[in-house]
């Protein structure tokens, strides 16, 4: 079996320009921006029945008590939700795969950042 690796170059140093023409993110601020943008835009889309039949929009409470149930050996909080929204902090890999099964997405969705057509 044989591997090859091609570099590409990088003229920026490896730095990730923002869309509004900001300032380079390095690759650590690129992924936490494609994080929290991705799952921002799941959470807004979603709703929640409840037990009258109603419908509300998901709350990061409700989604923290979702992934506690559903996933109770990945530690998550609603301000550990909060502060991933907000670009504060960086996924864990198991909160990512958690998070890609209970919005119904492959985990690449929270790490690849998308070209505009």
């Amino acid at each position: 079996m044989s591997i090859s690796v091609v570099v590409d170059s990088q003229p920026n140093d490896g730095e990730f320009v923002q869309e509004d023409g900001g300032e380079a993110l390095t690759p650590r601020q690129a992924a936490v921006a494609i994080f929290s943008s991705r799952l921002s835009e799941l959470i807004a889309e979603s709703v929640v029945s409840t037990e009258d039949g109603s419908t509300r929009s998901l709350t990061l409470y409700s989604l923290a008590q979702h992934l506690e149930q559903a996933y109770p050996d990945v530690p998550v909080s609603q301000s550990g939700l909060y502060r991933l929204i907000h670009g504060d902090a960086v996924p864990r890999l198991d909160l990512i795969i958690a998070l890609a099964r209970v919005f119904d997405v492959p985990p690449e969705h929270f790490v690849t950042e998308q070209k505009k057509r």
